[in-house]
C-alpha cells in the first residue's frame, strides 16, 4: 500500500433505489410530465437523471446541513434570456469550489470547471411507460365537482440508478488566474490543508443523506447510496462508471466490483465500500466483498481517513 501523499482524487460510485419516482422531468407532452430518458442501440429506452440535476441536491443538502453561508449567492443575469450565475469566488465559497460555474457579464467572463465530476445517474432497466394519473381537484373551488377536475399524468418509474462522481483533489481549493474575476487575479491563494479536507468532508456527508428531484411532494424519492464504493486513487479514473449493474431479479453484481478493485489495485490507495441490506436479493454474496460495512459506517471511515490525508 503506497502513502496517501500520492492521492490526486476521490471516486465515489454507488447505486441507488427508487421503488416509485419522476425524479428528474424532460419535457411535457401535452399533459404528461414526462421523465429524462436515453435510447439503446436496440430501441429499449432507460431513464436517467441528470448530472446537472445531481448537483443541484448536494447544493440543496449542503443548505439544509445549515453551510448557507458556505453558499455563493445566486444572481440573476442582466438579459432575461440570460442564464443565472453565482459570485464566483471559489476561495470564499464551498460551491464555487466543488461545482463550479461560468459569468459571462459586462466587463467579466470566467468560468471554473467543476472539481467535482458527475456523471448522470443511469437506470438499469428500461422504461415501462408506467404513468401516475392526477387530477386539479374543483371541490374547494366550488366548481362542477361532478364533472371532475383536469386530469394530468405524470411518468414514472421502478428503478436501480448507478452514479459516478469524480473528485479532483488536485484542483480542490486551488484556483487559476482565468477563473477568478480582475481584482482577484495573482492575489488568491490556495486553500490551506484543513480547508481542503473540509470541504471533501462536507461533499461525502451531503451524499450520505442526499434526497430530492421532482414531484417530491407526492413522490418522495430517496437518492442515497444502497450499495457504496469510495477509492482514494493515485490516478484519475472513474473506475466503475459503467460497471456497476443489478440483474433483473435484483441482484448486485459483486464479480464486476470484484474485478474492478482487483484489476485497479495498482491505483487504488485506499477503498471503503458500503451495503444497505435488505435491498438487493443477494445480501449473502455481497457479504464476501472485501472489508464492507454498512452505509454510515463506509462515509464515517472515509472521512476519518481525509482527516488524515495530505493534499
Amino acid at each position: 500500500m503506497k502513502t496517501n501523499q500520492t492521492v490526486n482524487c476521490v471516486n465515489i460510485a454507488y447505486i441507488f433505489k427508487t421503488s416509485l419516482g419522476s425524479i428528474n422531468g424532460s419535457w411535457t407532452e401535452g399533459n404528461v410530465s414526462t421523465v429524462k430518458k436515453i435510447t439503446l442501440p436496440n430501441g429499449t429506452q432507460i431513464p436517467y437523471v441528470s448530472g446537472q440535476s445531481i448537483k443541484y441536491q448536494i447544493r440543496k443538502a449542503w443548505k439544509e446541513m445549515g453551510l448557507a453561508e458556505k453558499l455563493s449567492e445566486v444572481k440573476q443575469a442582466e438579459k432575461k434570456a440570460g442564464v443565472d450565475f453565482t459570485s464566483g469566488e471559489p476561495n470564499l465559497y464551498l460551491d464555487d469550489d466543488l461545482l463550479g460555474y461560468m459569468i459571462a457579464s459586462t466587463g467579466e467572463n470566467r468560468r471554473r470547471t467543476a472539481v467535482v465530476r458527475t456523471s448522470a445517474a443511469v437506470g438499469l432497466f428500461p422504461f415501462r411507460n408506467d404513468r401516475d394519473l392526477g387530477t386539479k381537484s374543483k371541490e374547494q373551488t366550488g366548481g362542477d365537482v361532478a364533472a371532475g377536475g383536469n386530469i394530468f399524468e405524470t411518468e414514472i418509474y421502478y428503478n436501480y440508478f448507478r452514479v459516478n462522481i469524480l473528485v479532483e483533489l488536485d484542483r480542490l481549493g486551488v484556483f487559476q488566474d482565468f477563473e477568478l474575476s480582475k481584482a482577484n487575479k495573482g492575489k488568491i491563494q490556495p486553500l490551506n490543508t484543513e480547508e481542503k479536507r473540509q470541504r471533501l468532508v462536507y461533499l461525502l456527508k451531503a451524499l450520505s443523506h442526499i434526497w430530492g428531484g421532482g414531484k417530491q411532494s407526492r413522490l418522495l424519492t430517496d437518492m442515497s447510496p444502497k450499495f457504496l464504493a469510495i477509492t482514494f486513487q493515485n490516478t484519475k479514473s472513474p473506475i466503475f462508471l459503467e460497471t456497476l449493474t443489478v440483474t433483473e431479479n435484483e441482484k448486485l453484481n459483486t464479480k464486476a466490483i470484484e474485478e474492478v478493485l482487483t484489476g485497479n489495485s495498482n491505483i487504488i490507495e485506499k477503498q471503503f465500500l458500503g451495503i444497505q441490506s435488505g435491498i438487493f436479493k443477494n445480501d449473502i454474496d455481497i457479504a464476501k466483498l472485501p472489508d464492507l460495512k454498512d452505509i454510515q459506517t463506509a462515509f464515517t471511515e472515509a472521512i476519518e481517513y481525509v482527516n488524515g490525508l495530505k493534499f
